[in-house]
């Protein structure tokens, strides 16, 4: 399971995403749809790792990214 809660990206005084609630169950399949400047491509590098929300929580099976992100630094 994939869970956004209350996301938000911003770019200086610009937001990407405000506020963003999405949750994604195992074996869903979820697809983002929108204008360009909608926040797609964010979305997508916040959950690839490449880059961090300003606020808010992300989780992937429950834990936090920040977690993950943590294990995946070279030692």
């Amino acid at each position: 399971m994939i869970e956004f809660e209350r996301v938000s990206r911003r770019f200086g005084d610009q937001d990407a995403l405000r506020n963003l609630n999405l949750t994604i169950e195992q074996g869903e399949m979820a697809f983002l749809t929108g204008h360009s400047g909608a926040g797609k491509s964010t979305l997508l590098r916040l959950l690839l790792l490449l880059d961090r929300p300003s606020s808010g929580d992300i989780r992937v099976n429950g834990e936090p990214i920040s977690k993950i992100r943590s294990r995946m630094v070279p030692r």
